[in-house]
């Protein structure tokens, strides 16, 4: 039986409960911005929940053995977790990339754009991390292994290619979606600075920049978390050395033989234990993180309390209820806080504004039609 490290009793209590809180938030704004098909924030609220499943399964299994009791599982969540490590910085990148191309553009997007913004989110949301996850078997040398306190996690062959096909991906989705943010920024600000007159006229206080600032905030806090993260691990691979490429029989030869590694080992480390916890509370932390900018908001508060009321639970009167609502059929200016990541669902300008807003198709339908 591995001997129980001080510090994992300590964060064993804490670490699944967070993780499990990961997994959860995130569908809760789910639901709403699938029907109003915000497909970039979709991906990316049901990639951080399942990362951070995964981790809360991980981490009360094996929190003191590193006994092979969950193949199966192990063979699906180790795949689920490569994808899904290219797919959330790409999908802040369309997160961003779609804020910067209505921010930026001059007239409400047709159908036919609306559609290929749609397909350009699924390809690079889920079609590219697919596909990367399934390239990556080249370099898996190993079914899986499994860490103590940490659970079964990939193992990759660690040649230079490998270690470069893993990192470059999540690099370089990190740098264009600073590159986005940047001229995003500048976007807003030049409608800004033109409607400036507008905004005072008509005392719309929630189209200033703060109504902006969650979206690009969000990208920008992924990006610190990941962009940096993959090019210290990119260094230190390289750094610590790199097996030859000598073929593919010699790679995956011992491929069903299952590599484990107690807690007394990786802790005993420095730099690997710092990796671990690192990498660990950082993906856990992602469903969180975008919760805490979809979930918390005055537009978000609106839905909770329209589901209050359709469940007549009188915990709130109906004028409560109707606060967070629109005037009737004519929508006033005076949108609710985070609407803009309705507008950026239902992809219309909120930027290009009427003092009354004419029904969209997918406020009729519910849906894109």
């Amino acid at each position: 039986m591995p001997s129980i490290h001080p510090m994992a009793t300590f964060l064993y209590p804490f670490f699944p409960i967070f993780s499990f809180f990961g997994f959860f938030l995130p569908l809760i704004p789910l639901t709403w911005h699938i029907q109003a098909w915000n497909t970039g924030s979709c991906f990316y609220m049901m990639w951080a929940s399942m990362l951070a499943l995964i981790q809360f399964v991980n981490s009360i299994v094996w929190s003191d053995n590193v006994l092979d009791v969950a193949p199966i599982w192990c063979d699906i969540s180790t795949h689920i977790f490569q994808a899904g490590t290219f797919a959330i910085p790409l999908s802040s990148l369309c997160i961003i990339r779609r804020l910067y191309l209505i921010a930026s553009s001059k007239t409400i997007l047709n159908r036919i754009e609306k559609r290929r913004m749609i397909i350009f989110d699924v390809a690079l949301c889920l079609v590219l991390p697919v596909g990367l996850m399934a390239l990556e078997y080249i370099f898996q040398g190993r079914r899986y292994q499994i860490d103590e306190e940490i659970g079964c996690m990939p193992y990759l062959y660690r040649t230079l290619s490998e270690v470069l096909f893993a990192g470059l991906p999540e690099i370089t989705a990190g740098l264009v979606s600073a590159v986005y943010g940047v001229l995003c920024l500048l976007a807003l600000f030049r409608h800004f600075q033109e409607l400036k007159a507008f905004f005072v006229a008509t005392k719309a206080s929630s189209f200033t920049s703060d109504r902006f600032i969650p979206i690009v905030a969000l990208t920008v806090l992924q990006m610190m978390c990941t962009t940096p993260l993959a090019i210290y691990s990119l260094v230190s691979n390289i750094e610590s050395g790199l097996l030859p490429w000598i073929s593919w029989d010699n790679v995956h030869s011992d491929f069903n033989v299952i590599v484990v590694i107690p807690s007394s080992i990786w802790r005993s480390d420095l730099e690997w234990r710092s990796a671990v916890e690192s990498t660990r509370w950082i993906i856990s932390s992602f469903g969180i993180i975008i919760f805490l900018f979809y979930g918390t908001t005055r537009e978000a508060r609106r839905h909770y309390l329209k589901v209050i009321h359709s469940h007549n639970w009188k915990f709130f009167s109906s004028k409560d209820v109707s606060r967070f609502t629109f005037n009737g059929d004519k929508r006033i200016i005076d949108i609710p806080d985070n609407s803009l990541t309705e507008s950026i669902a239902s992809f219309d300008l909120p930027l290009q504004i009427i003092a009354v807003f004419p029904e969209s198709e997918e406020d009729r339908d519910g849906k894109m039609v």
